[in-house]
């Protein structure tokens, strides 16, 4: 029986590396720091935590129950209630609503080429619409063109959230290291990314030692860890056993050179298929991202689907054309056309070379 290409290869994952998961569970299980208050940094969560910087450099780590919380904790810890924030049009809806939910005024921001922040159009917002904050997307893994959007946003003392959800990849080859530059980063290890745990989790992370005393406090029901209550909060952390099972991960994907298999198939792609691929610097390759005229979109995923191959395009709906969202009527054209122009492929590190095959057969 042919299997399915799809996006997210949970079978596969947990059935190579069950044995694995389940001896980073029961080590989690016996860690003797395993307490409710998953905030302070203890036993697998201080190795995580540990491993994390080492990694990437940045200083301090604060695990969440999912990408979500981390993005509204952000908010909620580098703005006030009726704060501007801008956003970018294009993207998974999470930091749209994010910011709706924590009563931020939101304004919409188009996107160029790799579907990232239009840094042209967002310099020119920016002293219109005077944002306490800029949420900047890494879509699919995508880097956004960080070093010149903390020029504009320095400018004006604007904050900078990274929504860096599939975007944890970290050192060699990399010339940017998500939240080395921002107020914050925020990350998804949910089970959909790579790598991730066996079910929900999140994380923030900064260089500031005063925004991290502050995200510490919001995550901790307004407690500080001087045990007084300094402000409304929340209760968000990333338990024991999921932190073993990402730690693990962290280490599989060292082990087995997963990054590597990621970035051979994309150049397999660019190489063997007939469409353009979305250009940028690309951290993960959570997804393979074709451009292709918006006449041939429908036909190219029939194609696919032919085969098995769960192609689709992701995020048809600009957020901006949301009503319960863009109250200010922004308008994003290159966005539109974006969503209208592009096929997503998997490119995940379990795909065979038979599989690749199998795509490359349906296009031609």
């Amino acid at each position: 029986m042919t299997k399915a290409i799809a996006f997210i290869p949970h079978t596969r994952r947990t059935k190579r590396h069950k044995i694995d998961y389940l001896r980073a569970i029961s080590e989690s299980m016996d860690d003797p720091y395993q307490t409710e208050d998953g905030r302070e940094m203890r036993g697998v969560q201080l190795k995580l935590a540990k491993k994390c910087t080492d990694l990437s450099g940045v200083k301090h780590w604060q695990y969440t129950d999912c990408c979500t919380d981390a993005l509204q904790i952000s908010i909620n810890a580098l703005t006030a209630v009726g704060d501007t924030v801008i956003v970018p049009s294009y993207g998974w809806r999470a930091f749209a609503n994010a910011v709706s939910f924590m009563n931020r005024k939101i304004r919409f921001c188009d996107i160029d080429e790799t579907g990232n922040i239009d840094l042209e159009q967002l310099s020119d917002m920016i002293p219109l619409v005077q944002p306490k904050a800029v949420i900047i997307v890494h879509n699919f893994g995508t880097v956004a063109r960080i070093d010149k959007i903390v020029d504009i946003c320095n400018k004006w003392g604007v904050h900078i959230i990274e929504d860096a959800a599939p975007a944890f990849y970290m050192g060699e080859p990399y010339s940017y290291i998500p939240g080395s530059m921002s107020s914050t980063a925020c990350f998804s290890f949910d089970f959909t990314k790579y790598p991730g745990t066996l079910g929900s989790g999140g994380a923030i992370c900064t260089n500031s030692d005063e925004i991290s005393e502050r995200i510490y406090e919001i995550s901790a029901h307004g407690r500080g860890r001087d045990k007084s209550i300094h402000c409304v909060g929340t209760k968000s952390y990333m338990d024991m056993t999921s932190c073993g099972v990402l730690l693990k991960e962290i280490e599989l994907f060292e082990q087995n050179q997963y990054r590597e298999r990621r970035r051979q198939i994309a150049t397999w792609y660019k190489d063997n298929l007939p469409y353009g691929f979305i250009s940028g610097e690309n951290y993960v390759w959570e997804r393979y991202t074709m451009s292709v005229p918006s006449c041939e979109v429908e036909e190219v995923i029939e194609k696919l689907n032919s085969v098995k191959c769960l192609a689709r395009t992701f995020f048809k709906e600009p957020l901006h054309l949301l009503p319960w969202l863009n109250h200010e009527k922004d308008d994003c054209p290159k966005t539109v056309d974006f969503c209208a122009s592009t096929v997503h492929l998997p490119c995940h590190h379990y795909l065979t070379d038979e599989e690749l095959e199998r795509i490359k057969s349906v296009l031609y």
